[in-house]
Order: structure tokens, then sequence, then C-alpha cells
């Protein structure tokens, strides 16, 4: 048998000796050696003793560096007893967030309206941050309306037509008051008094040969008027002409209509023709309707003239607006 005794306080000697540290402690059979055992133990309560002074006083020194001893720190394990170290099961990892997900949406604490005056917004769920957009919306918000501006009206051009009409109806009775003056003119000869000659201008003017070239003098200027329109008067003096011719066949034609030719035979009608070209009554019709169309056309043209004027200056106009473009309206 060995001696058992332990040479210091914290080894002991020997083959069969246990060494023990803190938290760990090796043993070896028991009941081989009862003197033995009886020695390990002592030594074993004594160094546990030990080191429990040494960490209270440490304890002591340093309040915050405190570690549990004993059974404190193994809860359930008798001291001396050997303790297993268990590797630590392995934990899920911790869910990462993804990258990918939405960011919130910013939602300012104030907004400044029209007025200067800052206004505070209360911020929208949070669920509804990646819905909804906008986000916020300014108070005071108020949208203009269209404003419509109308183009202006092309202006309609006036004609001379109308006035010129008016002015060859005036110039027909004209014609008929200077053809009835030279028609007592030539009833007077030959008569031997003024009843005869006013009798002889009576059966006159009831006659198809007064009125009939007064119809065909108006409707023959009308027609001149309305192609000539705000023409000179160059083209009254021109085309007057025409105006006569027509005077002096219409009034061959209303002889025949007076005297009914309806009735005569083909050789009467021919020699009573011949004879009415030179009757002094045609002849002088289509004299009075030469020269009325000269003086009415010039009164005529004189009208057509302004109205050009007028015309020209509502086109002036117009191009001018056109071209200024869209003004905008000012409101009050």
């Amino acid at each position: 048998m060995s001696d058992t005794t332990p040479t210091d306080g914290n080894k002991n000697s020997g083959k069969d000796a246990s060494a023990t540290s803190n938290g760990r402690h090796e043993t070896r059979p028991v009941g081989l050696d009862p003197y033995a055992d009886a020695a390990r133990r002592e030594a074993d309560a004594r160094d546990g003793a030990a080191t429990t002074a040494t960490t209270e006083q440490a304890a002591s020194a340093h309040p915050g560096n405190q570690f549990p001893t004993g059974e404190q720190a193994h809860p359930g394990v008798p001291i001396g007893e050997p303790i297993s170290y268990d590797a630590p099961e392995a934990s899920a990892p911790a869910p990462v967030a993804s990258r990918e997900s939405a960011p919130s949406a910013y939602v300012p604490a104030a907004s400044v309206n029209a007025t200067g005056e800052t206004e505070r917004l209360e911020p929208l769920p949070a669920e509804t941050h990646a819905a909804e957009t906008p986000a916020y919306a300014p108070a005071n918000t108020t949208v203009q309306p269209p404003i419509y501006i109308q183009a202006p009206a092309a202006p309609r051009y006036k004609s001379n037509r109308g006035p010129g009409v008016v002015i060859a109806l005036l110039s027909a009775m004209i014609f008929a008051v200077l053809y009835a003056l030279v028609a007592f003119a030539l009833s007077g000869i030959g008569s031997l008094s003024i009843a005869d000659t006013a009798a002889k201008f009576t059966d006159f003017i009831v006659l198809p040969i007064f009125y009939v070239p007064v119809i065909f003098f108006f409707v023959a200027f009308a027609l001149l008027v309305l192609i000539v329109n705000r023409g000179g008067w160059w083209a009254y003096v021109l085309f007057g002409f025409l105006v006569a011719v027509a005077v002096y066949f219409s009034y061959i034609g209303a002889a025949l209509l007076s005297v009914q030719a309806w009735n005569f035979t083909p050789d009467q009608a021919a020699r009573f023709i011949s004879q009415q070209w030179l009757n002094p009554g045609a002849i002088a019709a289509a004299v009075v309707a030469r020269e009325v169309p000269i003086w009415a056309g010039a009164w005529i043209a004189r009208n057509g003239r302004a109205v050009t004027t007028r015309n020209e200056t509502a086109k002036a106009e117009y191009d001018r607006v056109l071209a200024a473009g869209p003004q905008g309206i000012r409101s009050n």
C-alpha cells in the first residue's frame, strides 16, 4: 500500500492519486483502496473549499464579474462527479429580410399651401403606402378651367348687285319719263292743236309700244348690273349699247302687238316690219336707252368702289387678327 497523503493543497502525488482542477475531476475505481479513497475525498473537499473561497473573494472584489460556482454552475450535478460537455444543438438560422421588398413610400410631416401657411399632414397607414400613390395630397389645390378663344370669323364681302338692281329700277323709271316726253314731242308733229297732240299721246302710252320697251330696258339693264357688279364706269358705257339694241327690237315687237299682226298675212306682216326699222319712235327709244345707262352706270360704279373699299378694309383687319394670333383674356 502506498502513501496517499497529498503533498500540497491542490495536487495529489502518486500514480493512483487523482488530479483536480476548477470544474474538472478525474476519478479512479472506488473500493480498491478504502484508505486512499478517504484521503482523496478529504483532498477534494479541501480543494473545493479553497476554490469557493477564491471565487467569493474575486466576486467581492469585482461585483460585476460574478461567475456561478459549484451547484450554481451546474445545478443537479453533485460536486466531484464528472461533467459531460455536449455540443449545443444547431439552431435554425434567423430569417433574412429580402432585398427586393418594396420600400415604404415617403410621407412628409407637413406641407406649405398656396397662402404660405404650414399644414400638418396625417401619415397614411403602413399597409397602404405601397398601394396608394401619391402618398399625400396638398390642400387648397384649385384647377384652372380651360380658356376657349373663338377664332375670328372670315369677313363676308359685300356685293354691288343689290344696290345696282335698285338703281336699275330707278333708271327704268327715268327712261319711261324721258321716253314719254319724246313720244309727246313726236305726237305734236303734224297736230293742229295741243288737244290733238294730247289725244295722240294718250293713245300712245296705253299701247305696247310704250310699256314694252320700258320693261325690256329694266330687264336688260338689271342683267348688265348683275354681270358687271363692282366694275368700273367704262363697263356701263361700253355695254350700255346692248341695252339700247334690246330696247330697239322690243319696240318693233311691241308694234306688231299693237296692230295685232297675227291677223296679217305673211306679206302684210313683212311689209309692216320693213316700215318699222326707221320708225321715229323706235329710234327715240333706242337713243334714250343708250344714254340712261351711261349716267346711271356712273352712279352704280361709284357705289361699287365704296363697296370694294369696305371689303378691302375688312379683309385687311381679318388678316391682321389672324397674324396676331389668339390673345389671352385678362380677368378683372
